[in-house]
């Protein structure tokens, strides 16, 4: 990973943009006790697209190493598709107010009975790279839904 330091209005201190790379892995681990008991939380992941970046339109998907029971994969975009089908199941990414873009990237509903939760994800490209994809963090949210 390049770390770029001229990108400004991110609330984190390192902001990070992807070399060419076709896998992305986001490793990270929760403590249980910033967590409210009962709750589903979402995960997203807080981006930019380098302007000098013509790619990241195709789909994304996630893969959730820890929990392979499911065998589900999640499809992402970084940039929004031309057309949406109401049959097709992904997250597209959304404006945030301080002009960063955001995507959910994972789901989850913690286990109060350990002191951690852990999350692992890879992050695949379906066609070329993810170069240009500039990183500002991960923000996990209650689900409102």
């Amino acid at each position: 990973m390049a770390y770029v330091t001229s990108v400004i209005q991110c609330r984190f201190q390192n902001v990070a943009e992807l070399r060419p790379q076709q896998v992305f892995r986001i490793k990270y681990k929760i403590e249980s006790q910033m967590l409210s008991p009962f709750t589903e939380y979402i995960c997203y992941l807080v981006f930019k697209v380098s302007e000098k970046c013509p790619g990241l339109h195709c789909p994304v998907k996630v893969r959730d190493l820890l929990h392979r029971r499911k065998k589900e994969n999640k499809i992402i975009y970084f940039r929004s598709p031309a057309a949406l089908s109401h049959h097709d199941v992904f997250w597209v990414p959304q404006q945030r107010k301080d002009g960063w873009m955001e995507v959910m990237i994972w789901k989850f509903k913690p286990d109060y009975n350990k002191q951690v939760v852990p999350m692992n994800l890879k992050l695949v490209t379906y066609e070329g790279t993810m170069s240009g994809l500039i990183i500002c963090g991960l923000e996990f949210r209650p689900d409102q839904s």
